[in-house]
């Protein structure tokens, strides 16, 4: 099963499932994500139908990024997850560590508190 992280429009609300990432300029980027589940997917369509300039996915418990272009322009085949609790005493500290060591991250919210989510490259630890 794949499963596809499609950006939504802040018309259609937020979602529970947050992303952010830094881009080569150092720039902050987030969206607010819905997951969808593929056995197969034809991603160059879905970065159109969906007008992205990439689509991330995981499939088997590897992370990829699929742009526009037609291409695969990352694997990700290393995966960090965090736990913090409601009380979020560290999580805005953690957030900016995460970003500054991996580029990016998505954050799930969940009843007792969220779930950090990271993958990155080998090479980059």
């Amino acid at each position: 099963m794949i499963r596809v992280f499609i950006p939504q429009d802040k018309t259609q609300g937020k979602t529970s499932i947050r992303g952010l990432w830094l881009n080569d300029k150092g720039q902050l980027f987030y969206d607010y994500l819905k997951v969808k589940h593929f056995s197969r997917a034809n991603f160059s369509t879905l970065s159109k139908v969906y007008n992205q300039k990439a689509i991330f996915y995981i499939k088997n418990n590897k992370g990829y990024c699929f742009n526009y272009n037609n291409k695969l322009t990352d694997v990700l085949p290393k995966v960090i997850r965090f736990t913090i609790g409601k009380d979020r005493a560290n999580l805005k500290g953690l957030i900016k560590r995460l970003l500054r060591d991996y580029k990016g991250l998505t954050i799930y919210t969940e009843p007792e508190g969220y779930l950090l989510e990271v993958y990155y490259n080998e090479g980059i630890i």
